[in-house]
């Protein structure tokens, strides 16, 4: 009852319902209609409990009681016809325009507390080629006419304007303070950083309409999302189509904002390489593993090298299932400590190369070794989206196989400023995690992870000192600032480092709780491919 949500859809411009939502309704609260009004009648009825309350605490008598639902319906009536108008108003532009529009209303109960009420809109336009010019921040000719009626919608007038004759004060305020946050978003790519600046880029130039439009710029705030926050499967055409959007958050106040922004989520599976397994297939792959199977299927191809970016992750994750399902040489990465690697043997430390690296690992069969998450919880504005389905468990691809995704801050239109949002995860707020994998010493420092996947996750500093155990070295051999990619489930976080030089990339699994996990480190040793398994521990 809470939360509604529909889409405009061309070339028939009629709203389109996700078919979870296509069931029996009551005609006050859950009308599909985008121009009924829902969040008014709702917005009157919580309002009336909230303002009863109040009204009674403040004169302890029916009469205050009386008078405090009379104001908090007043009010709360008022806000949700608000929110009701604007969206109609969205949709009426959308289907002028032939725009393919999605909305969903915010309710205090999805940004973490109590009330069913609605306080705002998220809205996501999809980018079809009538936004902005490919490759560019420019916009398409006449995206300046619609953007500019959509900002409209917006400005604290408009919002004053809805709320009708002689509205009470305190909606006054609420409509004079409210906060904008303008997101754009790209599809995976194989240039994440530039995805990043061109989607800031995007969004600062619809942040700078909507200012231009009379919504205040210290009250606007905006974000480069690059591909760190798809909505459909990046591994087709239409996924990747539909990542390509706008988004419009409002809320009214920074600390709703905030809220907004710790409690976005993302679901791995809309990136390629991500397959999930529910625990009865688990079951049924471990006995599988325990006895041979009577027809096994044959192993995929190999990758083709020269195929395209999203063509070779769909193989990497075809043949790493096979391999999940049919080979016991590398099984999914769980939070059990790892055996310690192997030493190298003296022929083959006598031949290494001057500058070279070894970790103790084996040579790479496949790709590498995937890692079980367990269960992703994931949050959305459009909850029927995501929370609806129970998945399983996640089980992630190796590093080998992935690519970094890089988020922009949320910075404010006016000052420029990053908006501070620090709720990092447990275990990731600074501290060094440290292993050493065959006498070489690796530092993860300054590692951190903001609970929200949506804000940029800081790249920590790597440090390697190669043969630490005999020289120990006082100037690391080895060090970079290194980009990351974060994953996190039900068993623990997975913290990906795209290290670079002597070392390829590593997976750093870290159960729940925990202040140590096993890592997997891909690394190129003479002409081959290695992995080696090491264990990271926290040092307060």
């Amino acid at each position: 009852m809470a939360l509604t949500g529909c889409a405009t859809n061309s070339p028939l411009q009629e709203p389109a319902f996700i078919a979870s939502l296509q069931h029996k309704v009551t005609d006050l609260f859950d009308n599909p209609n985008p121009c009924s009004n829902n969040a008014r009648n709702i917005g009157i009825a919580t309002g009336a409990v909230v303002g009863a309350v109040v009204g009674h605490q403040v004169q302890k008598n029916e009469k205050g009681t009386l008078l405090g639902a009379a104001v908090g319906a007043t009010v709360g009536g008022l806000i949700g016809h608000s929110m009701d108008e604007r969206r109609c108003k969205l949709y009426e532009i959308a289907q002028h325009d032939h725009l393919k529009l999605a909305s969903a209303t915010i309710t205090p109960e999805k940004l973490g507390v109590s009330g069913k009420h609605t306080v705002g809109l998220d809205v996501q336009i999809q980018d079809q080629g009538v936004i902005f010019e490919k490759h560019s921040e420019r916009l398409m000719p006449g995206a300046r006419g619609y953007l500019d009626q959509i900002a409209a919608q917006y400005t604290p007038h408009a919002l004053i304007e809805s709320l009708g004759p002689h509205p009470p004060r305190q909606a006054v305020i609420a409509a004079e303070h409210r906060k904008v946050l303008i997101v754009a978003h790209a599809a995976q790519t194989a240039d994440p950083l530039w995805a990043e600046r061109l989607s800031e880029a995007r969004a600062r130039e619809v942040a700078q309409i909507f200012d231009a439009n009379g919504v205040p710029g210290y009250d606007i705030y905006f974000q480069g999302a690059g591909d760190a926050l798809p909505v459909a499967n990046n591994a087709t055409a239409h996924g990747r189509d539909e990542n390509r959007r706008v988004q419009i958050v409002d809320v009214p106040s920074d600390t709703d904002l905030t809220r907004y922004l710790r409690l976005r989520t993302v679901d791995p599976a809309d990136f390629t390489g991500v397959t999930y397994a529910s625990a009865r297939e688990s079951a049924a792959q471990t006995a599988s593993s325990a006895s041979p199977a009577s027809t096994p299927s044959a192993e995929p191809p190999p990758v083709n090298p020269h195929a395209s970016l999203f063509q070779r992750m769909e193989e990497h994750a075809r043949r790493m299932a096979w391999k999940m399902d049919h080979s016991s040489s590398h099984p999914v990465a769980t939070v059990a400590t790892p055996a310690p690697a192997p030493k190298p043997t003296a022929a083959l430390a006598a031949t290494l190369p001057p500058g070279a690296y070894d970790f103790g690992g084996e040579p790479l069969q496949g790709v590498g070794q995937p890692i079980e998450l367990g269960a992703l919880h994931s949050h959305s504005m459009f909850s029927f989206v995501r929370e609806a389905q129970a998945r399983g468990s996640a089980v992630i691809g190796p590093c080998t196989t992935d690519h970094p995704h890089i988020a922009g801050p949320v910075r404010n239109l006016s000052s420029g400023r990053i908006l501070p949002v620090r709720d990092d995860v447990p275990g990731f707020y600074g501290a060094p995690w440290i292993s050493e994998p065959n006498g070489n010493l690796v530092a993860i420092l300054d590692a951190y992870v903001p609970k929200s996947a949506g804000l940029p996750v800081p790249d920590p500093r790597i440090d390697i000192y190669r043969d630490y155990t005999h020289f120990h070295e006082r100037q690391p051999t080895y060090s970079r600032l290194a980009p990351v990619n974060v994953y996190r489930g039900s068993r623990g976080t997975l913290y990906r480092v795209f290290v670079g030089g002597p070392m390829q990339c590593m997976d750093l699994f870290v159960p729940a709780r925990t202040g140590s996990g096993p890592a997997q480190i891909y690394y190129p040793l003479i002409g081959k491919s290695y992995i080696a398994t090491s264990t990271f521990k926290i040092r307060q």
